[in-house]
C-alpha cells in the first residue's frame, strides 16, 4: 500500500516525532523512507538566498534522524535540496515515486521564511499524494499529544459520501484489513432551514450510506466500526468529536465536495489540520492518485 513514504523534516528535536509516524507506517507494510530537508531563504528582493552560516549542523542531524530510521528496519535515502519547500517536497515525491509524505504541521526550522506549517497548508493544497501531518508544536512546547507510533489503532473517519471521500475509504479499509482498527465514520449534516419533511429524508438517507460503509468495513477486517451523525459546521464538529474521543489519528479526503454546501473536504481540511491535536492523514481525489499507490 505504502511501501515507500516522503519524511520531510526541518531538523528540530520536534520533527524526530515524525520518525514515531514512520514507524507506524512500517506496520501497514512501508519498507524505504526518503527523508528530505528544504532550505529556503528569501531576501527582500524575493531571490532565495542561502544564509553563510547554518544554525545546525545539517549533515549531523540528517545522519542522526537517517540512524534512527534504519534501526526500525527502513531503507532510507537522504537529499537536501534547496527551493520553495512545498514545491521541492512534491517535486521529490514524484521523483522518487513515493505512496505518501509525512510532514510536521506547525514546526519551525530551516524553512526560514516558510514555518513548516504554511509549508504544510500548501502541500495539502497541491499534492498528489497522500499526506500525514502532525503537529510538531505540541512537542516545541511540552504539551501533550497523540504519539504517532499507534497512530493505526482507533481512527476517526469523517465523510460527506463525496467521490473524494470514497477513495479516502478505500484506503481505509486497506489499513482496516493490515490492523484491525477500530473506526469511527462520522457525517456532518448542516443545519438549514429546509422543511422538517425533507431534512428527516435527508437523515434517513446519511444513516443509510454510514450503515453501509459501517458493514463494509467490518467485512474488511476492522475490529470495531461505530457511525456518528452530528448536526452543525463540519470543521467544529469533526474537532469536537476528535477531543471527546480517545482517536489516534483522523483520516480524511484532502477536498471534494459531498451532500454538503460546506467544502468539508476542502476548506474544512485546512481548518482540521491547523486545529488538530492528533495526527490527521489527507488522502487526495482519484483523479490525482499517486504512483504506486
Amino acid at each position: 500500500m505504502f511501501w515507500k513514504i516522503l519524511l520531510a523534516t526541518d531538523l528540530t528535536p520536534a520533527s524526530d516525532k515524525l520518525i514515531e509516524c514512520a514507524q507506524a507506517f512500517k506496520e501497514i507494510g512501508t519498507e524505504e523512507v526518503l527523508l528530505v530537508h528544504v532550505t529556503e531563504v528569501v531576501d527582500a528582493t524575493g531571490a532565495v538566498e542561502v544564509l553563510p552560516v547554518q544554525p545546525v549542523d545539517v549533515d549531523a542531524v540528517l545522519r542522526r534522524q537517517r540512524d534512527a530510521l534504519e534501526s526500525l528496519g527502513m531503507k532510507v535515502a537522504v537529499e537536501s535540496l534547496l527551493g520553495p519547500p512545498a514545491a521541492m517536497l512534491e517535486q521529490a515525491a514524484k521523483d522518487h515515486g513515493v505512496n505518501a509524505i509525512l510532514a510536521g504541521s506547525h514546526g519551525k526550522g530551516l524553512f526560514r521564511s516558510a514555518a513548516l506549517g504554511s509549508v504544510s497548508r500548501e502541500l495539502l493544497r497541491t499534492t498528489r499524494h497522500p499526506l500525514l501531518l502532525d503537529r510538531l508544536d505540541l512537542a516545541e512546547a511540552g504539551e501533550e499529544g497523540a504519539s504517532c507510533r499507534n497512530i493505526f489503532s482507533r481512527i476517526l473517519f469523517p465523510t460527506d459520501y463525496s467521490e473524494t471521500a470514497e477513495k479516502a475509504l478505500d484506503f481505509l479499509g486497506k489499513v482496516a484489513l493490515e490492523t484491525g482498527c477500530s473506526v469511527t465514520l462520522m457525517h456532518v449534516m448542516e443545519t438549514n432551514d429546509e422543511d422538517p419533511e425533507a431534512e428527516r429524508r435527508r437523515e434517513e438517507e446519511c444513516w443509510y450510506l454510514l450503515e453501509a460503509k459501517k458493514r463494509r468495513l467490518e467485512r474488511l477486517g476492522a475490529a470495531e466500526v461505530s457511525i456518528d451523525l452530528v448536526h452543525g459546521r463540519a470543521s467544529e464538529e469533526i474537532l469536537s468529536s476528535m477531543n471527546k474521543g480517545a482517536f489516534t489519528a483522523i483520516v480524511m479526503g484532502g477536498k471534494g465536495k459531498g451532500m454538503l454546501t460546506e467544502l468539508i473536504l476542502g476548506s474544512t481540511a485546512n481548518e482540521v489540520a491547523r486545529r488538530a491535536t492528533i495526527p490527521v492523514l489527507f488522502v487526495p481525489a482519484a483523479e490525482t492518485e499517486a504512483p504506486g499507490s
